[in-house]
């Protein structure tokens, strides 16, 4: 059942990304390709396959980081220097403008300073302090009816911050098709099935998603076999709350290897019950893993169409 370990697979399944990023290219008769860049560890191994595979001038990095904030960070820095890419290749979004023209630090009239705008570095915490656990029953695309008051701000604070991710979806787009160039995606299977990421933002959107087969604990095979740098690989942060270290923890107690444990067997249909005997561990941390894989399916879904 624990098929997670890959290590002795990884050149194959490199070799097997490589030709899927060529082959699409060629597919779609496009010169380059723009991939949503973060620093992080996936957007990392996708730039890096992609360039072997079509050289470093066909590839453009789109930087998702807002003016406001540093956009060369020491995450960013290590991975450019890894990659050994030039600024020139480099695209940063600077969507601050474009998102206060939606008003979102005035979201509650009149609460603006007793609760500070999301986006913001380690106001999360600072917002589930003054939620206290009442979010807690909610999946991270809050999917379902806000049951309280405070309920719905947080849905409302959070609507507006996957604005941001949304917006910078629609501006990589724009800036790969007057490039004649396609998306490249680095959303993982761990985070497509437990729903961590925004609808139809940059976790969603993309023309090919290269590591989407593959769950979280597989993509640090690949980071090995590729040599990325430990001081990335370990970095597992949630991009619609920033101020968290590594979502795994953070959203369920538990690493990101326990986490694909749990997923692989409810993927085969296996009960909670029956998976905490299997790994031994606790049924509610599975419980909760079960709550988001069951909710996601909207999250990840295109939109349902009829049959007629």
């Amino acid at each position: 059942m624990e098929n997670l370990d890959i290590s002795d697979q990884v050149s194959n399944i490199v070799e097997k990304i490589k030709n899927f990023i060529e082959t699409s290219k060629e597919e779609r008769g496009v010169s380059g390709v723009v991939i949503l860049f973060s620093g992080f560890i996936d957007s990392t191994i996708i730039a890096k396959l992609a360039m072997d595979t079509l050289g470093k001038e066909k590839v453009r990095l789109f930087n998702r980081s807002e003016s406001k904030f540093d956009k060369h960070t020491e995450m960013f820095k290590n991975s450019i220097d890894y990659l050994g890419i030039s600024e020139s290749q480099i695209v940063h979004c600077d969507i601050a403008p474009i998102v206060k023209q939606f008003n979102s630090d005035e979201l509650i009239p009149g609460r603006s300073r007793e609760v500070p705008l999301l986006y913001q570095p380690l106001s999360y915490s600072l917002l589930k302090s003054t939620l206290i656990r009442e979010i807690e029953g909610n999946t991270y695309g809050m999917v379902g009816k806000a049951e309280s008051e405070r309920e719905r701000l947080l849905h409302k604070i959070i609507a507006h911050n996957k604005l941001r991710s949304r917006i910078q979806m629609a501006v990589a787009y724009l800036t790969a098709e007057t490039e004649n160039a396609f998306l490249l995606g680095t959303i993982n299977k761990t985070e497509l099935l437990t729903g961590l990421f925004t609808k139809w933002g940059h976790g969603h959107c993309a023309d090919i998603m290269p590591l989407g087969n593959l769950y979280r604990t597989q993509i640090l095979h690949l980071a090995d076999y590729l040599d990325i740098p430990t001081d990335i690989a370990n970095k597992a942060k949630a991009d619609l709350l920033p101020g968290i270290k590594n979502k795994y923890q953070y959203f369920f107690e538990l690493t990101a290897l326990d986490v694909d444990r749990i997923l692989v067997r409810l993927e085969h249909g296996i009960s909670t019950e029956e998976t905490s005997k299997q790994t031994d561990i606790d049924l509610d941390l599975i419980e909760k893993v079960n709550h988001y894989f069951a909710s996601s399916v909207y999250t990840r879904s295109a939109p349902l169409i009829p049959k007629i």
